[in-house]
């Protein structure tokens, strides 16, 4: 075969194959159709929801730094730091510690409140209580649906039981001061009282006054003359002041014209007023005195600051000298509570020695007292609550020691008929027997801190000529030893009336000096 006829071929056959692959290419493009089916019936079941999101709640914060404090009686305040985030509000528990918390729909233990605090009234005050909180939040789903967070930690506090409110409180001007006086709560748990002072009718702040004492009255000292003043009072305890009382008004006193020494201050002691009675010679060493007196008023324990010793008789046995008498206001030098007030009491002292074995008080309501601060002296003091009356003071023998004397004082109430034993001191012997010498001098004695003589209150005593060994004395001479001194307490006044052959004091307050220093003889 010719070489020209085989190229032909060749050709031919590489046309065919390039046309078999374009076939094919386009069979892939264009697939066939599918079979055709017969229709299915249709479905009777809801269609499945649109898938959607579910939103993350938000966590509910944990309450942190609970506080609490009781700042009135039976109440107890609440308060703690928001929990982060807010929440819709909080759940507060409280019960009495000895307790278990109440229930959630118990009102009486549970409240609800929306902002981080609380306060609950009622409480029994005085008493333990205990406190928790959580935050609370609304999931939103549901109003009734409330998720909860972590207990705080529990805290505790007493809430606390300051006094109520004083009543009965009124004001009443004297020389002295204000004189303040309320009706007593019976509260044992009161330790004072404190008093807010005001101007009543021009601005001035105010003052408060502490009483430092759980009585029921007060004298005001530090106000001024003839101007008005408002006073309330607080009731103090360990829980701190209880409400105030209602208020009331006062006018102080003005100054008496033509009178100011008695406004002028001084410093006790001071015994402005003195009388002495004298016995007979050969009859001037005497065993035993008695003296009648009486108390026309009472001026009870008027202050703190300063009291009143009627000294019933001063002189000396076997050279010792000695005191007894009266006193509105006993101070006990205590080694553990320093000095104390007793009230009213009954005193005997001597000098010369600082050995309280020479002196014997009563067990019960009596002591002894040792000190040098007027020289060595020792001393016995019994409670003694006198007021206006007739009284008896007798001091006489009362046994031999080994080496003295004892002397007692005893005081009678003669409108009772009650004798009271005030205590002993022991004397020396001089020559084998101790005795008092025929000069006895009386007189009233302001002691304390400084004052003005018009604060002391007015005292009116009356006394009898005393008996020595059952014998009178035969002259007395009256007597104002200090009116020159810088300390000189002019309202005071001694008299001894020859009529009626009895001896009258007067001291303090508006007292006038009406008479002079006289001597009289007795009959």
């Amino acid at each position: 075969m010719p070489r020209r006829s085989n190229l032909r071929c060749g050709i031919a056959c590489l046309i065919a194959g390039l046309l078999l692959i374009a076939t094919a290419c386009e069979a892939e493009r264009n697939p066939p159709a599918p079979a055709t089916l017969e229709p299915a019936a249709e479905s009777t079941s809801p269609p499945m929801p649109t898938p959607t999101s579910t939103p993350t709640a938000a966590p509910v914060g944990e309450v942190r730094e609970l506080r609490l404090s009781s700042p009135a009686r039976g109440m107890l305040r609440i308060s703690w730091t928001h929990a982060d985030p807010a929440p819709t509000d909080y759940h507060v528990s409280w019960a009495k510690l000895s307790d278990d918390f109440r229930p959630p729909t118990d009102d009486a233990g549970n409240a609800y409140p929306s902002v981080a605090s609380h306060v609950v009234t009622g409480l029994d005050a005085g008493t333990m209580y205990k406190v928790r909180v959580r935050a609370r939040r609304q999931d939103g789903s549901d109003e009734d649906s409330i998720r909860t967070g972590p207990w705080s930690a529990t805290e505790a506090v007493r809430v606390i039981a300051p006094p109520f409110a004083p009543t009965g409180l009124t004001a009443v001007a004297t020389h002295r001061g204000v004189v303040l006086e309320w009706d007593d709560p019976g509260d044992d748990t009161i330790t004072s009282y404190e008093l807010v002072r005001i101007f009543e009718d021009r601005f001035g702040g105010s003052h408060v006054v502490q009483t430092w004492s759980a009585e029921t009255h007060y004298v005001d000292t530090d106000v001024l003359y003839d101007l008005g003043y408002v006073y309330t009072l607080h009731a103090v305890n360990s829980f701190g002041k209880g409400q105030a009382s209602e208020s009331v008004s006062v006018t102080t006193l003005a100054r008496i014209p033509g009178r100011d020494y008695l406004y002028k201050p001084i410093s006790p002691p001071m015994a402005p007023a003195y009388a002495e009675w004298y016995w007979e010679r050969g009859h001037d060493r005497l065993r035993e005195v008695i003296v009648d007196f009486t108390i026309r008023n009472d001026v009870g324990d008027w202050s703190d600051e300063n009291s009143y010793y009627l000294i019933l008789m001063q002189n000396s046995i076997s050279g010792a000298a000695f005191y007894f008498g009266l006193q509105s206001d006993v101070q006990h030098v205590d080694n553990r509570l320093g000095q104390v007030d007793r009230g009213k009491g009954a005193i005997f002292s001597r000098w010369g020695t600082r050995n309280l074995a020479n002196a014997r008080a009563a067990p019960t309501d009596g002591w002894t007292e040792s000190s040098g601060h007027e020289g060595d002296f020792i001393g016995v003091r019994r409670e003694y609550d006198w007021s206006a009356g007739d009284y008896r003071a007798r001091i006489a023998p009362d046994g031999l020691g080994d080496d003295g004397e004892w002397f007692s004082v005893w005081i009678t109430d003669v409108g009772a008929d009650v004798t009271t034993w005030i205590g002993s001191l022991k004397f020396p012997l001089v020559g084998g027997s101790a005795t008092m010498n025929g000069r006895v001098p009386i007189t009233i004695e302001l002691v304390g801190e400084p004052t003005v003589p018009i604060a002391a209150p007015e005292w009116y005593v009356t006394v009898e000529p005393p008996q020595g060994d059952g014998v009178p004395p035969v002259r007395v001479a009256t007597r104002y030893p200090y009116d020159d001194s810088v300390n000189a307490l002019l309202n005071a006044n001694v008299r001894f009336d020859p009529a009626e052959q009895t001896l009258h004091f007067r001291i303090g307050g508006v007292t006038e000096r009406n008479d002079r220093a006289a001597e009289y003889a007795l009959r």
